[in-house]
């Protein structure tokens, strides 16, 4: 249709088995009606892929090598036409990245991609440019808008935001035609740390997923076992460990139970350490990477869902975790951490449990509430899913987000 808005997302890679909030978006946009485009700075990995990424490709774009002729091409068309766009946005680039050398050499690395993608999205005629997360796919959305003029948001989330040096962060932020993000925490993050974006001009826009892909259907267990999950990549903002640590409390307790992790990264092997040292094998199982269809069915394999957050030493935490939405919505009662926008989501014996982060004998007080309370666990899982229900349904925050895209492209 000659009409529809076309939209370009920049994002790392795509596909990515953990940013399947980004995905659902993308999805129910062009359900809405608009023509979304994937940019993808990376090639995919080979790791398993949600039906609805597959689904995606057709309307995926990716960079060729960096010594292609059509990257060269794409240089010498902005150096020819607008050498003076095509040096500030370099400029720009590097302004905002020299503090952080790892970055800057990621960024100088993929300036010509940026290029080659602002060229493509000309002969495109995209309207609009949208990067999810502060980081290097949303700096080659902003090169892309310097050489062609096409608005383009940035959609902070905890990654980037927090971890990152802050005044690379805050220069990046500045640039943005406007800014998106997921909580009121982040929202007055964003203001204090830079001051061009008052509170009202960000807007806040939830994660959302589709309510009748994720229905509860519990399978019940084969014994009087309590069947815990917790699902997250491997690294320290999960707070995994502080979970092992739990359930070696409560196997001292003799409580019957097993809990299932989902999920890889760089600590597998410390986790698996740590389940080792405690005695747990039989317990608690890492379970690796999964598809969405995998996760669902785990869940429904589950009594209680457990994410134990923490703010990372690095300064890294979590923002408002897809996973909690997917836990709740599919009626499990869950068990988290007061971090960033968490409290949002999860209000502490309304829609869930919150115990203070690092906190293993609080935790394990919370846990074993649910499980000898069966009463509050049924009444936390169907007012946690009512909360879903009620402000996080993909339908109704693609449809924010498209209008946002409206709203910046008309300022």
């Amino acid at each position: 249709m000659p009409n529809t808005p076309k939209v370009a997302y920049i994002l790392s890679r795509f596909p990515c088995l953990t940013e399947t909030f980004i995905l659902r978006e993308m999805v129910l946009l062009r359900q809405l009606g608009l023509d979304v485009q994937i940019f993808s700075m990376l090639p995919p990995l080979p790791t398993p892929i949600h039906r609805q990424a597959q689904e995606m490709m057709p309307y995926v774009h990716y960079s060729p090598f960096l010594l292609s002729s059509k990257l060269i091409l794409a240089q010498l068309h902005f150096l020819l036409r607008s050498p003076i766009r095509y040096v500030r946005a370099l400029f720009r680039a590097v302004w905002q990245t020299y503090r952080e050398r790892s970055v800057l050499m990621r960024v100088l690395a993929w300036f010509p991609k940026s290029v080659y993608f602002a060229r493509q999205m000309q002969d495109l005629k995209i309207d609009h440019i949208h990067a999810h997360f502060v980081w290097v796919n949303g700096i080659a959305a902003q090169i892309a808008s310097d050489l062609t003029g096409i608005t383009y948001s940035l959609h902070p989330h905890a990654f980037g935001l927090f971890m990152r040096d802050q005044e690379s962060v805050r220069r990046q932020l500045e640039l943005a035609t406007g800014i998106v993000t997921v909580s009121e925490y982040h929202r007055r993050y964003i203001a204090r740390l830079c001051p061009r974006w008052f509170p009202q001009d960000v807007h806040v826009v939830h994660y959302g997923l589709d309510p009748t892909e994720f229905t509860p259907a519990p399978v019940p267990a084969e014994e009087d076992t309590v069947r815990i999950i917790s699902v997250g990549s491997l690294i320290e903002k999960k707070g995994h460990e502080y979970l092992i640590d739990t359930c070696a409390e409560m196997a001292e307790k003799e409580i019957p139970f097993r809990c299932a992790i989902v999920g890889n990264g760089p600590r597998q092997s410390t986790l698996q350490v740590r389940i080792d040292e405690h005695g747990l094998q039989d317990r608690v199982s890492l379970l690796g990477a999964k598809t969405q269809t995998e996760v669902k069915e785990l869940y429904r394999q589950s009594d209680i869902f457990v994410l134990a957050c923490v703010v990372a030493r690095s300064g890294d935490r979590d923002g408002m975790p897809n996973v909690l939405l997917e836990a709740m919505a599919m009626q499990l009662p869950v068990v988290t951490t007061p971090v960033t926008g968490i409290p949002e989501l999860v209000l502490d014996g309304e829609t869930g449990l919150l115990v203070p982060e690092r906190d293993v004998h609080a935790l394990t007080q919370a846990i074993e509430r649910l499980i000898n309370d069966t009463p509050l666990r049924h009444k936390l899982g169907q007012q946690g899913r009512q909360a879903v229900l009620a402000g996080f349904d993909i339908h109704q925050t693609a449809a924010q987000m498209a209008a946002v895209f409206q709203r910046i492209r008309a300022r």
